[in-house]
């Protein structure tokens, strides 16, 4: 299998900064499915092994591809009920399959190299400006359940082994400064001047999250933003860079077994990510230094049949994450811990009145949950609000996958009705694109607390 994969490898000619790219790539898919070590753990040993390819050859790109078709496998049945970083990384490894599978049956495909770095550029301003936008919301501000409160209080605790709380003045603080970093720094990228000290601002934004249980968004960051700045044409990696890339992959390993045998250990569960977000900073700040030490600014060359291209990329990604206030759906789009709210009869952003907007109503038509009982439903339902598609959809889901009653009282269209198993009801009637109306379920007061 080895061997054909390396005739395969001696088929295609790939550059050595595209090469780089792609093993990041393989640390971002590791990062995002860690816990299959104890999940799923012959699928993580599959991943790892990859993995550990291209740290002993980064040149050895078919390391990447198996673990793009595993990424691709395992992320397409479960789509778009995924977190966003998760989005991400099946967007990119469908695009990377896809542009090796086109360099495989045609050797002289050429990948414009100046036109890839601006695409991630704009891919990635746009991506980060939209985290931000849906953040201008009331409730964000607010300094009793705005979402940068638990992060900020997670991280700081540990870090000082203290019990910290963030008081309002500070929660100001925090707001402000994350609708900075991810609406207005962003755009440094788009000019050669700043973008090296834009990059590294994000990264080191990014590192500090890594400590809140998001060091696989941070994998991710990575490899988005050093596609912004690499130069493409460059064939000659410094060996100091691959050693700091090998490292860089080896603390992802640790950080993904050393997370399941912290699970061992006597150290509460609690802070089992941030030890796991310390281990991955350490390899993410090795590379990170010896990246920008030894790489130039460099300066790319803007065409005019560019701008196609590139405005579609902004529109695709915009049509995406708005899809919240036409009525298509409000999670995994970019609408993470934003407090935001968008139903007609409360919605709560700064700029979008959603009373205007809504062009379907499936968040309107909604059941409450007076109580719903099954100890293998981990989310808390009760009190909550939930469209009827996403309800139906999860109704037939939990039908599938569990073999015990769950009982239900629910309240629908103002009639008050009692399931002994909700599995058996009409509500496990569902239309196959209900999967894809991904919906959070709603809080039937205000103000509306963080969720992810």
């Amino acid at each position: 299998m080895i061997k054909f994969l390396e005739n395969i490898k001696n088929k295609i000619q790939i550059g050595s900064s595209f090469l780089l790219l792609l093993t990041l790539f393989n640390g971002a898919i590791v990062m995002n499915f860690h816990k299959l070590i104890y999940k799923n753990p012959t699928v993580m040993i599959l991943l790892l092994f990859f993995l550990i390819v291209t740290i002993i050859d980064y040149k050895k790109w078919w390391g990447v591809f198996c673990n793009i078709l595993i990424s691709i496998s395992l992320l397409i049945l479960v789509f778009p009920r995924i977190g966003n970083h998760s989005t991400l990384l099946l967007f990119f490894s469908l695009l990377i399959f896809c542009l090796l599978t086109v360099k495989l049956f045609k050797k002289n495909y050429f990948i414009n190299h100046d036109l890839t770095s601006y695409c991630f550029r704009i891919a990635t301003v746009t991506i980060y400006f939209y985290t931000g936008f849906h953040k201008l919301n009331t409730d964000f501000f607010n300094p009793c359940v705005s979402c940068v409160n638990g992060i900020n209080e997670f991280t700081i605790s540990n870090l000082f082994n203290v019990d910290f709380i963030v008081k309002p003045s500070l929660s100001r603080f925090f707001q402000i400064s994350t609708l900075i970093v991810e609406c207005i720094i962003p755009f440094g990228i788009l000019h050669s001047k700043t973008r090296k000290y834009t990059i590294i601002t994000l990264l080191l934004f990014h590192s500090y999250l890594s400590l809140s249980v998001f060091a696989d968004f941070s994998a991710m960051a990575l490899f988005l933003l050093i596609g912004c700045t690499i130069d493409f044409k460059q064939n000659n990696i410094p060996q100091k860079l691959v050693n700091s890339l090998q490292l860089y992959l080896i603390f992802i390993i640790i950080a993904v077994v050393g997370y399941h045998l912290l699970h061992f250990s006597k150290i509460e569960d609690i802070r089992h990510r941030f030890i796991q977000g310390l281990l991955f900073n350490i390899g993410f700040f090795g590379f990170i230094y010896t990246y920008f030490k030894n790489t130039p600014v460099k300066t790319f060359s803007f065409k005019k049949e560019y701008f196609i291209p590139l405005f579609s990329i902004s529109i695709l990604i915009s049509l995406w994450t708005l899809k919240s206030y036409i009525g298509l759906g409000n999670a995994g789009n970019l609408t993470m811990f934003s407090n935001l709210v968008t139903e007609k009869s409360r919605n709560n952003h700064l700029l979008i009145d959603t009373k205007k907007t809504k062009l379907f109503d499936f968040e309107e038509d909604n059941v409450h949950i007076v109580f719903i009982n099954n100890p293998f439903i981990k989310e808390n339902f009760n009190g909550f609000k939930i469209p009827v598609a996403e309800f139906r959809f999860l109704v037939n889901y939990w039908s599938r996958k569990f073999n015990k009653p769950i009982p239900c009282t629910l309240i629908y269209k103002g009639k008050k009705e009692h399931f002994e198993d909700i599995r058996k009801s009409p509500f496990t009637e569902t239309k196959w694109w209900y999967k894809y109306l991904s919906f959070r379920k709603i809080q039937t007061s205000s103000p509306n607390r963080c969720r992810w």
